[in-house]
């Protein structure tokens, strides 16, 4: 640690920031939606602080890890994320509403957009589910999956 350097415990510095609750709206489409409220969180071209590291991905894709695992250290990265670049996390959470989309276009939990969204929960977000792309806006959501 250089001198004048101020520890900081992240967790301790997380805790303090989820008790400050957002109205955010979320949902998710495909990568094709053009929506002026879309969020790319793509491995490859999406924001990079809201996207798991190459070797967290490849690791899960490649069976290294399970779904629990990944899940873990992915909120680990987020949270260190949410404290070292607090003023973009705070631009997204004061929105009405985002949309993820992600290269993979998956649309299960294999995506990490879902563990993104349960880790958004924290600060009071709700998901609405998933919007269909059509000329670049969204049209009425499709409700797959019930997520608490």
């Amino acid at each position: 640690m250089g001198a004048g350097a101020i520890p900081v415990d992240i967790h301790k510095a997380f805790r303090e920031r989820v008790k400050k609750k957002s109205a955010l709206t979320v949902y998710t489409a495909d990568i094709a939606y053009a929506g002026e409220d879309r969020f790319d969180v793509s491995f490859q071209g999406g924001h990079f602080m809201f996207s798991p590291a190459k070797r967290l991905l490849l690791d899960f894709r490649l069976g290294r890890i399970d779904a629990a695992g990944f899940k873990r250290q992915y909120f680990d990265q987020l949270e260190a994320s949410f404290i070292q670049h607090q003023y973009t996390w705070d631009e997204m959470l004061s929105r009405d509403r985002i949309v993820l989309v992600c290269s993979c276009n998956s649309d299960d939990d294999s995506c990490h957009r879902y563990a993104l969204i349960d880790f958004l929960k924290q600060f009071g977000v709700h998901y609405a589910g998933t919007l269909q792309a059509a000329a670049g806006r969204a049209a009425q959501p499709r409700n797959r999956r019930t997520r608490k």
